[in-house]
């Protein structure tokens, strides 16, 4: 992104200033906390990333799924961890609805965020043998049978969570709305006919999508996606509602700036990688760089007063 790079020598800058040697940092092996079991989309990013992150870093990056509860279990270790850099995690709109929803003890507010990656669409899919080919046939579907269609997502009171349920009051149906302990289960459900439509993230999509199992329907983005490009984006139809979500690196609150300056520095070789944006691309993600700092910590505010507003009105 514009001026990533003046940031980062910015920050550079002050930890040297402060007479602190980046080199310090770090020393012994990183845990990268996923809040989610293997095979969802957080999953797949933080495998993607550890190879160019360990060699950025010059230290092992362990990663470990911790799933439960829709991610407040991982992200709820996470926070309560030592801020002393060696336990990470990859969060996203999860921390803003959980908190908002009251179904967390942490608030956004108890991580640094050390770095944005990526941004993704929240995409509606169903079973590619079910009766719906169109989005439209699925509302009206819904409109005409109210709580009949079971609708899944990525743990109660989540991100997909509340995207799913802004969708269904912006378009008036009414859904039987299922849960489930991560993307990677919901996926499951519904390609084991389980549940008939679901809400996610494109790239937690991927592979219930490639299996040809599911088939996405319309996307929440403001583009039509790049893979699908029949599928329609909800604007598109006439409704103005554009939900992303995004994914980032973030740590207990109170890391040293030397510990943001390691992870700056590695996470913007690490998004420069060919092998790291064809693995993003592919997954259905942009790469979105952001470094840590004033600009990201805005970016997190913003998005946290709008997640959690809406997700407090649906409790």
């Amino acid at each position: 992104m514009i001026h990533n790079t003046t940031k980062l020598s910015v920050l550079l800058a002050g930890v040297m200033a402060a007479g602190i040697a980046a080199a310090d940092y770090p020393t012994k092996t990183i845990t990268m906390v996923i809040p989610y079991g293997a095979g969802g989309g957080t999953d797949v990013l933080a495998r993607t990333l550890q190879p160019a992150l360990e060699e950025a870093l010059g230290q092992t990056i362990v990663v470990s799924n911790v799933p439960g509860g829709g991610g407040i279990l991982g992200f709820t270790q996470v926070a309560n961890a030592k801020p002393d850099g060696y336990t990470v995690t990859i969060p996203n709109n999860v921390i803003f609805a959980t908190e908002g929803m009251g179904n967390a003890t942490y608030t956004y507010s108890d991580f640094d965020y050390l770095g944005n990656i990526m941004s993704e669409d929240y995409v509606v899919a169903v079973r590619a043998d079910g009766p719906w080919d169109s989005w439209e046939a699925l509302v009206d579907d819904m409109q005409a049978n109210p709580g009949t269609v079971s609708f899944g997502f990525s743990g109660a009171g989540g991100s997909t969570h509340v995207a799913s349920e802004i969708l269904a009051d912006m378009v008036g149906y009414r859904a039987r709305q299922i849960p489930h302990d991560g993307s990677s289960d919901a996926v499951a459900a519904a390609m084991g006919g389980h549940i008939d439509a679901l809400m996610l993230n494109l790239a937690d999509l991927a592979s219930g999508l490639r299996s040809g199992r599911l088939i996405p329907l319309v996307s929440l983005g403001d583009d039509r996606l790049e893979d699908y490009p029949d599928v329609p984006t909800l604007s598109e139809l006439g409704h103005e509602l554009s939900l992303t979500n995004w994914r980032g690196i973030a740590a207990p609150a109170g890391v040293d700036d030397e510990v943001k300056a390691a992870w700056a520095e590695a996470l913007e070789a690490a998004t420069s990688d060919a092998k790291v944006q064809e693995a993003i691309s592919n997954q259905g993600g942009e790469v979105d760089y952001m470094p840590p700092g004033e600009t990201l910590d805005a970016r997190m505010a913003e998005l946290a007063e709008s997640f959690i507003r809406t997700a407090q009105r649906l409790k």
